[in-house]
């Protein structure tokens, strides 16, 4: 069996010279499985299809939404099942600054994570282009 890098580096004359082997047998549901996996990506794309081009929205910014509410529901919690919090600054300006520094560091974590993220896209894309 060849290795995914092996198929990758074939040119196209020598993809069209495997595909065209008749020596080589493919079984019926193969073929069947394909045209039906083929069918259904047509459908997907139909539906999924804007009417008007608008800008493919990320990914990331599907999963950054929940996981601040998820942040923010589990401090909301954490507060409240441990008792009566103590205030820890006299001066709001003091537990303002806190806040923030706390809010610049779930974004520096959340940046890296998008900057993880978006360094996995290109391979997403990559398979979904051999698979059309």
């Amino acid at each position: 069996m060849k290795r995914l890098e092996d198929i990758e580096n074939l040119s196209v004359t020598d993809l069209e010279r495997i595909a065209s082997d008749d020596s080589i047998t493919v079984p019926e549901t193969l073929k069947r499985d394909i045209a039906r996996t083929a069918r259904t990506l047509e459908m997907l794309e139909e539906e999924t299809a804007p009417a008007a081009e608008k800008p493919r929205k990320r990914p990331l910014i599907r999963i950054a939404y929940p996981a601040v509410a998820a942040a923010v529901a589990a401090v909301a919690l954490y507060f409240s099942f441990s008792g009566n919090p103590k205030d820890s600054f006299d001066d709001p300006m003091m537990a303002y600054a806190q806040v923030e520094e706390v809010f610049t560091y779930i974004t520096e974590k959340m940046n890296t994570g998008v900057e993880i993220a978006n360094s996995a896209e290109p391979a997403f894309e990559k398979t979904i282009n051999v698979l059309k």
